[in-house]
Protein backbone atom coordinates (compact mmCIF):
# COMPACT_ATOMS: atom_id res chain seq x y z
CA UNK A 1 0.00 0.00 0.00
CA UNK A 2 3.20 2.45 0.66
CA UNK A 3 4.55 1.84 -3.01
CA UNK A 4 0.29 2.57 -4.36
CA UNK A 5 0.41 5.86 -1.93
CA UNK A 6 3.77 6.78 -3.70
CA UNK A 7 2.63 6.12 -7.50
CA UNK A 8 -0.17 8.63 -7.00
CA UNK A 9 1.83 11.10 -5.16
CA UNK A 10 4.63 11.23 -8.00
CA UNK A 11 2.01 11.22 -11.12
CA UNK A 12 -0.14 14.14 -9.17
CA UNK A 13 3.19 16.11 -7.96
CA UNK A 14 5.07 15.39 -11.80
CA UNK A 15 2.88 13.61 -14.23
CA UNK A 16 -0.18 16.37 -13.88
CA UNK A 17 2.16 19.67 -14.67
CA UNK A 18 4.06 17.18 -16.85
CA UNK A 19 0.49 16.47 -19.10
CA UNK A 20 -0.35 20.21 -19.30
CA UNK A 21 2.86 21.07 -20.44
CA UNK A 22 2.50 18.79 -23.27
CA UNK A 23 -0.62 20.05 -24.19
CA UNK A 24 -0.07 23.71 -23.89
CA UNK A 25 3.61 22.69 -26.34
CA UNK A 26 0.91 20.52 -29.14
CA UNK A 27 -1.71 23.66 -29.43
CA UNK A 28 0.98 26.00 -30.89
CA UNK A 29 -0.35 27.94 -33.67
CA UNK A 30 2.61 28.93 -36.28
CA UNK A 31 1.64 32.75 -36.90
CA UNK A 32 3.21 32.98 -40.57
CA UNK A 33 1.02 29.96 -41.94
CA UNK A 34 -2.03 31.27 -40.31
CA UNK A 35 -1.26 34.85 -41.85
CA UNK A 36 -0.56 32.75 -45.64
CA UNK A 37 -3.84 31.90 -45.85
CA UNK A 38 -5.58 33.64 -48.26
CA UNK A 39 -9.10 34.15 -49.21
CA UNK A 40 -9.81 33.97 -53.46
CA UNK A 41 -10.59 37.41 -54.97
CA UNK A 42 -14.23 36.33 -55.45
CA UNK A 43 -15.11 36.48 -51.66
CA UNK A 44 -16.28 40.69 -50.55
CA UNK A 45 -13.84 41.98 -47.40
CA UNK A 46 -17.19 42.99 -45.66
CA UNK A 47 -20.58 42.29 -46.50
CA UNK A 48 -23.41 44.24 -44.53
CA UNK A 49 -26.80 43.55 -44.50
CA UNK A 50 -29.74 46.37 -44.65
CA UNK A 51 -27.65 48.96 -44.13
CA UNK A 52 -27.80 52.90 -44.55
CA UNK A 53 -24.47 55.06 -44.86
CA UNK A 54 -24.76 59.00 -44.95
CA UNK A 55 -22.16 60.84 -46.88
CA UNK A 56 -21.08 64.43 -46.01
CA UNK A 57 -19.20 66.93 -47.23
CA UNK A 58 -18.11 69.93 -45.00
CA UNK A 59 -20.29 68.20 -42.44
CA UNK A 60 -23.42 68.46 -44.01
CA UNK A 61 -25.09 65.47 -45.02
CA UNK A 62 -25.46 65.00 -48.97
CA UNK A 63 -26.78 62.05 -49.53
CA UNK A 64 -28.43 58.72 -47.72
CA UNK A 65 -27.57 55.45 -49.30
CA UNK A 66 -29.78 52.32 -48.22
CA UNK A 67 -29.36 48.80 -49.62
CA UNK A 68 -30.30 45.17 -49.03
CA UNK A 69 -26.98 43.52 -49.25
CA UNK A 70 -23.41 45.71 -49.21
CA UNK A 71 -20.55 43.77 -50.20
CA UNK A 72 -17.39 45.65 -50.20
CA UNK A 73 -13.57 44.99 -52.05
CA UNK A 74 -10.04 45.83 -51.06
CA UNK A 75 -8.69 44.56 -54.03
CA UNK A 76 -7.81 43.90 -56.71
CA UNK A 77 -9.63 47.29 -57.49
CA UNK A 78 -11.37 48.59 -54.63
CA UNK A 79 -15.87 48.28 -55.12
CA UNK A 80 -18.75 48.23 -53.62
CA UNK A 81 -21.40 45.64 -54.79
CA UNK A 82 -25.16 47.04 -53.61
CA UNK A 83 -28.10 44.40 -54.48
CA UNK A 84 -31.62 43.50 -52.93
CA UNK A 85 -32.55 46.92 -53.66
CA UNK A 86 -31.16 50.33 -53.48
CA UNK A 87 -32.14 54.10 -53.09
CA UNK A 88 -29.92 56.83 -53.05
CA UNK A 89 -31.50 60.12 -51.47
CA UNK A 90 -30.14 63.13 -51.61
CA UNK A 91 -30.04 66.50 -49.92
CA UNK A 92 -30.67 70.13 -50.48
CA UNK A 93 -28.17 72.83 -49.42
CA UNK A 94 -30.76 73.32 -46.27
CA UNK A 95 -30.62 69.13 -45.46
CA UNK A 96 -34.11 68.74 -46.55
CA UNK A 97 -34.41 65.60 -48.80
CA UNK A 98 -34.51 66.05 -52.37
CA UNK A 99 -34.37 64.06 -55.29
CA UNK A 100 -34.86 59.98 -55.15
CA UNK A 101 -32.78 56.92 -56.85
CA UNK A 102 -34.12 53.79 -56.91
CA UNK A 103 -32.92 50.80 -58.78
CA UNK A 104 -32.76 46.64 -57.79
CA UNK A 105 -28.67 46.42 -57.71
CA UNK A 106 -25.47 49.27 -58.34
CA UNK A 107 -21.67 49.43 -57.82
CA UNK A 108 -19.21 52.04 -56.75
CA UNK A 109 -16.23 52.38 -58.61
CA UNK A 110 -14.51 54.97 -55.11
CA UNK A 111 -11.13 55.07 -57.09
CA UNK A 112 -13.37 56.55 -59.86
CA UNK A 113 -15.65 58.35 -57.90
CA UNK A 114 -18.33 56.83 -60.05
CA UNK A 115 -21.61 55.20 -59.02
CA UNK A 116 -23.73 52.54 -61.58
CA UNK A 117 -26.90 51.45 -61.20
CA UNK A 118 -28.68 48.90 -62.82
CA UNK A 119 -32.27 47.28 -63.67
CA UNK A 120 -35.58 49.06 -62.77
CA UNK A 121 -33.97 52.64 -61.86
CA UNK A 122 -35.91 55.44 -61.27
CA UNK A 123 -35.38 58.52 -60.75
CA UNK A 124 -37.54 61.01 -58.97
CA UNK A 125 -36.15 64.97 -58.58
CA UNK A 126 -37.89 67.68 -56.36
CA UNK A 127 -40.22 69.12 -58.75
CA UNK A 128 -41.54 65.23 -59.24
CA UNK A 129 -40.04 64.34 -62.76
CA UNK A 130 -39.77 60.80 -62.66
CA UNK A 131 -37.16 58.99 -65.33
CA UNK A 132 -37.20 55.56 -65.85
CA UNK A 133 -34.32 53.32 -66.94
CA UNK A 134 -32.12 50.19 -66.86
CA UNK A 135 -28.83 51.34 -66.34
CA UNK A 136 -27.39 54.92 -64.81
CA UNK A 137 -24.05 56.27 -64.17
CA UNK A 138 -23.35 58.82 -61.62
CA UNK A 139 -20.22 60.77 -62.17
CA UNK A 140 -19.17 62.51 -58.56
CA UNK A 141 -16.39 64.26 -59.76
CA UNK A 142 -18.50 66.17 -62.25
CA UNK A 143 -21.76 65.69 -60.27
CA UNK A 144 -23.28 64.53 -63.38
CA UNK A 145 -25.67 61.47 -64.36
CA UNK A 146 -25.72 59.91 -67.86
CA UNK A 147 -27.18 56.62 -69.92
CA UNK A 148 -26.61 55.80 -73.18
CA UNK A 149 -30.08 53.41 -72.47
CA UNK A 150 -33.74 54.10 -73.54
CA UNK A 151 -35.53 56.76 -71.16
CA UNK A 152 -38.47 57.61 -70.15
CA UNK A 153 -39.64 61.27 -68.61
CA UNK A 154 -42.79 61.48 -67.34
CA UNK A 155 -43.77 65.52 -66.02
CA UNK A 156 -47.02 65.57 -65.62
CA UNK A 157 -49.66 64.74 -68.42
CA UNK A 158 -46.29 64.45 -70.72
CA UNK A 159 -44.05 61.79 -71.16
CA UNK A 160 -41.18 61.53 -73.34
CA UNK A 161 -38.85 58.79 -74.58
CA UNK A 162 -35.48 59.10 -75.76
CA UNK A 163 -32.23 57.09 -76.30
CA UNK A 164 -29.62 58.64 -74.00
CA UNK A 165 -29.91 60.85 -71.20
CA UNK A 166 -27.34 63.81 -69.29
CA UNK A 167 -28.29 65.37 -66.46
CA UNK A 168 -27.58 66.81 -63.26
CA UNK A 169 -26.57 64.43 -60.00
CA UNK A 170 -29.94 65.38 -58.45
CA UNK A 171 -31.95 65.57 -61.92
CA UNK A 172 -32.79 68.68 -61.94
CA UNK A 173 -31.81 69.80 -65.32
CA UNK A 174 -31.59 67.30 -67.92
CA UNK A 175 -31.17 66.81 -71.86
CA UNK A 176 -32.76 63.81 -73.57
CA UNK A 177 -30.92 62.35 -76.73
CA UNK A 178 -32.82 61.13 -79.51
CA UNK A 179 -35.95 62.40 -78.41
CA UNK A 180 -39.93 60.71 -78.99
CA UNK A 181 -42.90 61.39 -77.54
CA UNK A 182 -45.79 63.73 -76.77
CA UNK A 183 -45.43 66.83 -75.04
CA UNK A 184 -49.12 68.87 -74.52
CA UNK A 185 -48.31 72.64 -74.59
CA UNK A 186 -51.39 75.28 -73.47
CA UNK A 187 -52.46 77.51 -76.29
CA UNK A 188 -51.13 80.95 -74.63
CA UNK A 189 -47.64 78.90 -74.59
CA UNK A 190 -47.10 78.49 -78.66
CA UNK A 191 -45.50 81.22 -80.42
CA UNK A 192 -47.29 83.10 -83.15
CA UNK A 193 -45.82 84.41 -85.98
Amino acid sequence: MILLVLRTQWFTLIGIPAFMAGMCVSCKNDLDKVAAVELPAAVPDRVTHDAEYLYSDSGVVRTRLRAGRIAEWGVPEQRTELDEGVELLFFDAQGKPGSTLTARRGLILPGRKRMEVYEQVVFVNARGERLETEQLTWEQDSARVHTDKAVRVKRGADVIHGTGLDAAEDFSRYVIRKVTGTIHLQDDTLATP
